[in-house]
């Protein structure tokens, strides 16, 4: 603990006594630090990859990297409505020539409107940066985060007594993140419609309706991201699983079993189930003793 209270001294000067104490997190000591192993669970693959499905399903915002091309580089657009060459792309962009091969990650809305399948469906601007890159031959990947609220002070554990939500280690180093690697893939009409790919993202972004398909500003398109690889990075590695996930795993999650897994900080207010799982030990550890047993309690992330 004495790092704890080097920081803790550290911060004394200039923050005030509210926001003196750390997150409970870092104020417990390393699992395997006398912990007891029969308690401690790390989460199976399994579980790592419902739980990246589930934050895939919550979450709606994505970091999409790709790399810039080098001049060489052919334009292959992702729909065929792209009029824009090789070379007006240069020219648009002005992008200064050693900029090639540097990788660049920007913010992108994503919605899961397969969730079958586990591929995101993205709405492709084509003049977009991450999109003329994959155009251009760029790898291309997906990070997606958890971090279901943000708190610049932390309360004492009776602060939250008789609340029903599972407790959120407020530092985001604690929460889960993966990334995924794939490619881009337009998705048809027969699938659109078939799908209801538009409604689904519309509810999910209803501000895209100014740049959907057929708009008189910019050309765009619907895409799925077709996941080939998923890099999982649960938390702490402590307490948490952080690695690559088997794609069988992450195409295998039931839609029952994301709607059944809670996440660290993830309300359980309004949950149908709530009241019928509330007197029994649900599988997969959720809840237990007439009240939610947390992922994070589960997972060593702090009870509090």
């Amino acid at each position: 603990m004495a790092f704890v209270s080097f920081l803790l001294a550290a911060l004394a000067s200039s923050a005030s006594a509210r926001s003196l104490a750390l997150p409970p997190i870092l104020q417990q000591e390393p699992l395997h630090q006398g912990s007891d192993e029969q308690d401690l669970h790390v989460p199976t693959v399994h579980e790592s990859a419902v739980m990246a499905r589930r934050i895939m399903h919550l979450s709606s915002l994505s970091t999409l990297i790709t790399t810039f091309p080098n001049a060489s580089s052919s334009y292959e657009p992702l729909s065929d409505t792209d009029a824009l060459s090789h070379q007006e792309v240069g020219v648009w962009e002005n992008r200064p020539s050693e900029m090639a091969g540097s990788p660049i990650g920007l913010m992108e809305y994503y919605a899961d409107c397969e969730p079958t399948s586990g591929n995101p469906t993205l709405l492709a601007i084509d003049i977009a940066t991450p999109y003329k890159n994959f155009a251009q031959g760029s790898n291309i990947s997906m990070h997606i985060r958890w971090w279901p609220t943000q708190k610049t002070h932390y309360f004492s554990p009776k602060d939250d007594q008789g609340d029903d939500d599972i407790p959120t280690p407020h530092t985001p180093a604690a929460l889960p993140r993966f990334s995924l690697h794939g490619r881009l893939e337009p998705i048809g009409p027969v699938d659109l419609t078939k799908g209801l790919v538009p409604a689904c993202f519309l509810k999910t972004h209803p501000d895209s309706a100014l740049w959907q398909p057929g708009n008189d500003i910019h050309t765009s398109h619907y895409v799925r991201f077709v996941v080939e690889h998923v890099y999982w990075f649960g938390g702490f590695g402590d307490r948490a699983r952080i690695g690559w996930l088997p794609l069988s795993e992450w195409q295998g999650v039931t839609n029952e079993e994301i709607m059944e897994m809670r996440l660290p900080g993830e309300s359980n207010k309004g949950r149908k189930h709530h009241s019928k799982g509330c007197r029994e030990q649900r599988k997969g550890g959720v809840i237990r003793g007439g009240r939610w047993w947390s992922w994070t309690q589960k997972y060593g992330l702090g009870d509090w």
